[in-house]
């Protein structure tokens, strides 16, 4: 049983290998066609060679589960077609036996696009982001999907201890250093909703646990009585100052997460994320499908494997190697298109994140299971 294992193993890998590579290639060409239009306004032709290659490591996450469908159906097919798989089945080797020796080489591959995930995919997407704003805008990286820069939330305690809710914009944030921003402007508002103060500045430095202001301006607003009709004699203060101190809960490491999407954001950062918007009473569900995602995805190349199994049991005259293989990409598809739509339709209904993660890897494993009984059953 051992001998089988490293051979299928060996086997795997190297076909894994070899379509992972085709894969990204063709994925990598296509990426660099479409900034070709981009080349000599913005960059030079390096420097889209420079963001070819830190597209790669998310290029792999993505295609990794479908490279391993189709290496485990190519491997599993031709042991079929060669008779391999037959003398096995003939020696004792039960679907068991063979989904025990699966499961090696289906380990490897999990931790690895766990590696890829995690590791290697956030800060090389980031540093690409941050090299391309830099050619193109200055180094100004605003908000995904804002033109008026970052709005966030922020409940926290003003210079007196007192609860306030402030509600923030920041322009952009430096692709240079994080801890510098371009112009704010927030709204501060205290425990009963009235409008406090307006603050604005030019720009601003993170440091010692909160937020330098420079040119700042603070707009000082009364206390407004509903209640009383007499003529206010209080007035409205405006305030210069060169600096201004803000205490925030909000570092650069949250501004950060407003300009990735959430499907190139490590797992890390997307529980920090969420429990932010958690505490300021914000909607979570699209950051908490991505994290819940990216705990299974890896774990789809597990069910990939197992889908590969019944290709084992289909002898030459069931169909060819082509045909096979292309199911295996039919079926890829189906998986990658399930993924995609499930997100979309778990964000705008508010479904559980974690069914919304797990329903496509599920559906494919409880298709693995029927193939298998059907095979088994002729």
């Amino acid at each position: 049983m051992k001998v089988i294992t490293k051979q299928f193993t060996r086997e795997i890998l190297a076909s894994t290998s070899f379509v992972l590579l085709a894969l990204v290639a063709l994925f990598a060409f296509f990426d660099l066609i479409n900034q070709l239009d981009d080349v000599g306004k913005h960059f030079g032709l390096s420097d889209a060679f420079v963001f070819t290659a830190l597209s790669l490591p998310a290029r792999i996450y993505e295609v990794m589960p479908i490279a391993v469908l189709l290496a485990s159906v190519y491997t599993m097919s031709r042991w079929a077609s060669n008779s391999e798989f037959t003398v096995l089945r003939v020696a004792g080797l039960s679907p068991v036996s063979l989904a025990a020796s699966l499961l090696v080489p289906g380990l490897l591959v999990v931790l690895f696009t766990y590696g890829m995930g995690e590791l290697v995919s956030p800060p090389a997407t980031r540093y690409a982001q941050e090299l391309r704003v830099t050619l193109e805008k200055g180094g100004a990286v605003s908000a995904r999907g804002y033109t008026s820069g970052v709005w966030i939330r922020d409940a926290t305690t003003d210079e007196e201890g007192r609860k306030v809710d402030r509600y923030l914009n920041v322009k952009y944030i430096s692709a240079q250093d994080r801890n510098v921003t371009g112009a704010w402007r927030f709204f501060e508002f205290n425990e009963n909703g009235h409008l406090m103060r307006l603050i604005r500045s030019e720009s601003a430095e993170y440091r010692d646990g909160g937020w330098v202001l420079h040119d700042a301006v603070a707009v000082v607003y009364p206390t407004v009585d509903v209640k009383n009709n007499a003529p206010m004699t209080e007035r409205i203060e405006v305030r210069p100052a060169e600096e201004f101190f803000v205490k925030s809960s909000i570092g650069p490491d949250i501004l950060s997460v407003m300009t990735s999407k959430p499907e190139n954001m490590s797992m890390r950062d997307l529980d920090r994320y969420v429990a932010h918007l958690e505490k300021n009473n914000q909607q979570t569900e699209q950051y908490e499908i991505a994290f819940w995602t990216k705990v299974f995805y890896p774990l789809a190349t597990l069910v990939m494997l197992a889908l590969s199994m019944p290709f084992a049991y289909m002898n030459a005259r069931s169909g060819g190697m082509a045909i096979k293989i292309f199911l295996g990409v039919m079926i890829g598809i189906v998986f990658y298109a399930l993924n995609n739509i499930f997100s979309y339709l778990g964000a705008v209904n508010t479904w559980s994140p974690i069914a919304v993660a797990i329903t496509p890897t599920a559906g494919m494993l409880f298709a693995a299971a029927v193939a298998m009984y059907l095979v088994e059953r002729r």
